[in-house]
């Protein structure tokens, strides 16, 4: 059978939608994106639980204006983290060792092949990992200024860049004691912004009367 198949569309998701699920106030949504639309790279951060993770894939979906979830990476940062795992390294293949692109690299790819979609690279526990070792010489080349530049790597004589379709989040738990790590250099090529409780805003409040649990408004309350 020589017939065409369709792809599978995507559902809408809009602004609305973000703020149904998210429960963040639409003041507080507009500066997020405008935030990361401006400086490319952001850092949810917040207490744990407050919903960092959940925040950041619905809003890529919200930019893209469709659940897309191939425009989408989701990676967690740790203490044994590499430049090789990130960018690009030699990983062991039988009895030597092969030259192997890295998870951010191929994004970077997949995102240049398709300049006119935006993409989407999400970090978990950003602050958990050696940034400056993973990051590399691309710890410059995030910066919005610089996407689009040619820089040479490590590993590779070939040319490459970060494309300006790509966007960072990263996200990170205030209580957590290794933020100290978090040094300046890293710090001026992201801006950060403060995830709070969403009890006051309007979608959870829509969510307490949907609920009608008196034990459950007492929670809240004590929260």
């Amino acid at each position: 059978n020589d017939e065409e198949v369709e792809p599978i569309s995507s559902p809408v998701y809009t602004r609305e939608n973000f703020l149904s699920e998210v429960y963040m106030n639409p003041d507080s949504y507009d500066e997020l994106v405008e935030l990361l639309k401006i400086k490319k790279n952001i850092i949810l951060q917040g207490a744990p639980g407050v919903g960092k993770t959940f925040c950041a894939e619905r809003l890529a979906y919200s930019i893209m204006g469709k659940k897309d979830e191939r425009r989408i990476k989701t990676i967690q940062f740790h203490q044994s983290y590499s430049y090789e795992d990130f960018i690009m390294g030699y990983k062991p293949s039988g009895d030597s060792f092969k030259l192997r692109n890295g998870v951010f690299y191929n994004f970077c790819i997949e995102a240049s092949n398709n300049p006119n979609e935006d993409y989407f690279f999400i970090i978990d526990e950003i602050n958990r990992g050696n940034l400056s070792k993973i990051f590399g010489e691309l710890l410059m080349m995030i910066e919005r200024d610089y996407r689009g530049k040619e820089i040479t790597l490590a590993y590779s004589d070939q040319g490459f860049h970060v494309p300006d379709n790509l966007y960072i989040i990263g996200m990170m738990n205030t209580a957590d004691r290794s933020l100290a790590l978090i040094d300046y250099a890293l710090r001026r090529r992201f801006s950060f912004f403060d995830m709070k409780p969403g009890f006051g805003s309007d979608g959870f409040k829509a969510h307490m009367e949907a609920v009608g649990n008196e034990k459950f408004e007492k929670v809240i309350k004590l929260i």
